[in-house]
């Protein structure tokens, strides 16, 4: 513990010499809170992903449990509830939505939480949403979220110091500033989940081992190996953070003046290795519980079979990673951060004097690409730790540049700065205008009281759903018994509904949903289009790049809210919003076939 304070407190006198030091730094600081944070309440009371509010009902779900049921096994149940639960992120929520429980309790609403240790996977955890008050889930959003965009500043400022370790204050800057121009960045600032916490404590390990392998002092050894720990206890693709120790220490034996056995220091590498496996354990609550098994299958059964989960279209590796990228960057920032990558790689042949910090850097970034590239497909947020890496190397190579032909440099930073600015403050501003908030607003103004809303979606997240509206949801409600009202006062369709109109999708096909949803936007049934929000695709059919196809995805480097798959946050395209009202005779032969 002395040593944390020690560390905590050199870390604090760090951050505030770089304030005075660098009057550029509060600047930059101030850019990233205002880009994380713009529009952060977007959705709520409903969630940007589904993994948000998976994360947020593992830290309920067990505060719930005591207090229904007041007892150890009460707890343990709560805590081994859930879709894992999932690492450190429940002990991190389950702090920050301590003063939503308490604030329940006192204002006699704990029933509310009480009623939340057991919710029904239905729909999304529908009746669970629907039931609790909406203030609750309005202010766990926010505190949550709130935290991500402080995870998300801290991580521009490690930015920053780790480019002036490995280089100068310029290449600090310039790489604090490139991570705050990354859209896919930002995206990820605006949700909660477990990427952000887990990318920070990434690069505070690197910028601990980048000052260990200088100065040889084992407690940044120990520390960093602390870090390590709870970033993959947060996110187990946080595990190329392992090699990054295993470089740094044998960087630091090369510059030893030691010999034989001491110069190796195998007592420090256990230490070091016996308190990261320590902070992986306790991180996950299913641990602390006794259920070491529940880990083991988190480990083995999830993680490690990921590689041949296909959860998207079967495509070429190297099709995803620009697909990723692209729609992180950008165009010219994804550019700039190729070149600015092969231009450092190139130049460490010339040993510089920064070169073992660079060597960290690359070792993180080349550990987390070697990883991702065994997986059938993967998203922005898997890619999220390798963008302030990217942008630490382009950074980098960007002051050397400078040094040597600064009549050059200049024009070429200006063109990638204004055109990176465009595409994030294009891509962040999109924040304000979402299509399910403004389809949710329509509702809540336009319908009846006793109004019906009908969906076709397997979750409450991909749909425009006003918390206090009657909703049905026609997905498996024959499968489980359930009778549908024939006559619904709304349908709504949205982007992933249309998908059935498309051909050769590689989820949502079948004759029988495509005719049934053509029908639907040819106003049959009954139904009249009486409300649209969002660009609808060309005659309703979604135009998204053709897996394996290369040229279709220039686009999403040029257009900052572009068509996601999967468990990403659904930007503009992937919430066009479509309500049809009832206005004729109630049609009883029409059957929802979902």
């Amino acid at each position: 513990m002395a040593t944390l304070r020690s560390l905590l407190r050199a870390g604090w006198s760090q951050f505030v010499a770089d304030l005075r030091t660098d009057r550029f730094l509060r600047y930059i600081l101030l850019l990233a809170v205002v880009l994380t944070g713009f529009f952060f309440w977007h959705r709520i009371p409903n969630f940007a992903t589904r993994d948000e509010f998976s994360r947020i009902l593992d830290a309920l779900v067990p505060y719930g449990s005591v207090i229904e049921d007041p007892s150890w096994e009460s707890l343990r149940s709560g805590v081994v509830w859930g879709r894992t639960p999932f690492g450190a992120t429940t002990f991190l929520y389950g702090f920050l939505l301590l003063p939503v429980v308490v604030i329940a309790l006192f204002a006699g609403q704990g029933e509310a939480i009480a009623a939340l240790a057991s919710p029904a996977w239905e729909f999304g955890f529908y009746e669970a949403w629907h039931t609790t008050p909406e203030w609750i889930w309005t202010l766990s959003i926010a505190l949550v979220r709130l935290a991500n965009v402080a995870f998300a500043v801290g991580s521009v400022y490690l930015t920053y110091r780790i480019g002036v370790e490995l280089a100068s204050r310029p290449a600090g800057r310039l790489a604090s500033l490139f991570l705050t121009l990354s859209f896919g960045f930002l995206t990820i600032a605006h949700e909660g989940g477990e990427d952000m916490p887990a990318t920070f404590l990434v690069l505070l390990s690197i910028l601990l081992l980048a000052r260990y392998v200088r100065q040889g002092d084992t407690q940044q050894f120990l520390a960093a190996s602390v870090t390590g720990g709870l970033a993959i206890g947060f996110k187990l693709t946080a595990a190329p953070v392992i090699g990054v120790i295993a470089v740094a220490h044998l960087l630091r034996v090369h510059r030893s003046d030691q010999s034989g056995l001491a110069r190796l220091q195998p007592g420090l590498v256990l230490t070091g290795a016996l308190l990261g496996l320590l902070f992986i354990l306790v991180s996950f609550p299913t641990a602390v519980v006794g259920r070491l098994d529940l880990v083991v299958e988190r480990i083995v059964g999830g993680s490690l079979s990921r590689a041949s989960h296909p959860t998207g279209p079967d495509a070429p590796i190297l099709w995803w990673f620009l697909r990723g990228y692209l729609s992180a960057l950008g165009l010219p920032l994804f550019v700039g951060s190729v070149t600015g990558i092969a231009a450092s790689l190139w130049h460490l042949r010339d040993k510089p004097a920064s070169a073992p910090a660079a060597v960290l850097v690359f070792t993180g970034l080349f550990g987390y690409l070697l990883l991702f590239s065994g997986w059938h497909d993967f998203r922005v947020h898997h890619l999220l730790p390798t963008i302030p890496l990217a942008a630490i190397l382009l950074g980098w190579t960007v002051t050397r540049f400078w040094d040597r032909r600064p009549s050059l440099a200049g024009p070429l930073l200006a063109i990638l700065l204004i055109t990176s600015s465009l595409y994030a403050g294009v891509g962040v501003a999109g924040y304000a205008d979402m299509p399910r908030d403004d389809a949710v607003t329509w509702l809540e103004t336009e319908a009846e009281e006793d109004a019906v809303l009908e969906v076709y979606r397997r979750h409450l997240q991909d749909t425009a759903v006003p918390h206090s509206m009657t909703v049905q949801h026609a997905y498996g409600a024959s499968d489980a018994g359930e009778t549908l009202d024939p006559c619904p006062t709304y349908i709504q369709l949205g982007y992933r509904d249309l998908l059935y109109l498309a051909e050769d999708t590689y989820y949502r096909n079948g004759i029988v949903r495509a005719s049934y949803v053509r029908s639907l936007v040819s106003e049959e049934y009954g139904y009249e289009i009486v409300a649209e929000f969002g660009p609808r695709p060309p005659n309703f059919v979604p135009d998204r790049p053709t897996p394996g196809v290369y040229h279709e995805l220039i686009r999403l480097g040029i257009v900052p809210q572009t068509d996601q798959y999967a468990d990403e946050q659904e930007l503009r395209p992937n919430q066009y919003t479509l309500i049809l009202e009832r206005t004729g005779e109630c049609d009883q032969s029409r059957e929802q076939p979902f």
